[in-house]
């Protein structure tokens, strides 16, 4: 006799060499012989082989339309021999079982799982919502692909050449712009400055290193904030102190030098 059983997340068959109240023991395809619980093992057969089963199980998978198998299933928890038997037919075979248990696991977006084996459909409001994440990421995905290519034949995208220097100095790794550039390395085995160099990001090394303090000296930009000072309405009241400067013999002797040449050539 074989069994399915999920371990780790992960779906796994095997032929049982033993059984008990709680466990199993189970030898894999592998060889190796594993210690199964009884409350992981979610489907026992005869035939065909544990690795037929899933080879074809995998294939059938793929064509089970997400959207019409959340609309078969009911609104309380069921599991996923059920689903299969209403989604196929009410003799659904051991293959089209195990392909609804690995659609459903591989969707967490229309179904949630409540436990081995055991499922419940997701509020249309989220599969909207993580429908339409799922949509952005692909698009995302498809840009970082799009700007790796543009890198690697020697152009450089407006968007990257404008997050040069936070790509290189420091990066938010989580940006489609850095991403595109490690891919772009990756591909074409060049440091990310070479490539970006050779791409026609960098202009000059004067204007390179030039930015390059800017960037890391001033990243709020050079200019300073508009300010205006407050207009003065009353008179101000004069302080009863005579004023005064902290002065020293070096200051002095280097005002009595500019006095000197002051007169001698005049104000400039």
């Amino acid at each position: 006799m074989f069994v399915l059983f999920e371990e780790a997340g992960k779906f796994q068959a095997g032929r049982v060499l033993s059984e008990a109240d709680s466990s199993a023991q189970v030898e894999l395809d592998s060889g190796k012989r594993v210690k199964v619980k009884s409350a992981n093992i979610l489907l026992k057969f005869e035939k065909p082989a544990p690795a037929d089963l899933i080879r074809e199980a995998q294939a059938q998978a793929e064509s089970i339309e997400l959207e019409m198998a959340w609309e078969f299933a009911p609104e309380e928890e069921f599991g996923f021999a059920e689903l299969a038997r209403d989604y196929f037919s009410e003799k659904a075979t051991l293959d089209q079982q195990t392909a609804m248990l690995f659609r459903l696991f591989e969707a967490p977006h229309y179904f949630r799982r409540a436990g081995k084996g055991r499922f419940r459909k997701a509020p249309a409001e989220i599969i909207q919502q993580a429908l339409a994440a799922i949509e952005k990421k692909k698009q995302i995905q498809a840009q970082i692909a799009q700007w790796a290519s543009e890198l690697a034949a020697g152009e450089c995208p407006q968007p990257i050449r404008d997050q040069l220097f936070k790509i290189l100095f420091k990066p938010d790794k989580n940006a489609p712009e850095y991403k595109a550039v490690v891919d772009a390395s990756r591909a074409t085995q060049t440091a990310p400055l070479d490539l970006l160099q050779r791409s026609g990001a960098i202009a000059s090394p004067y204007q390179f290193h030039w930015k390059r303090f800017l960037f890391d000296n001033f990243p709020k930009g050079t200019g300073f904030a508009t300010m205006e000072a407050p207009a003065i309405a009353d008179d101000l009241p004069l302080a009863p102190v005579s004023a005064f400067s902290i002065d020293d013999s070096a200051t002095t002797g280097a005002s009595q030098q500019a006095g000197a040449l002051l007169a001698l050539f005049g104000a400039p």
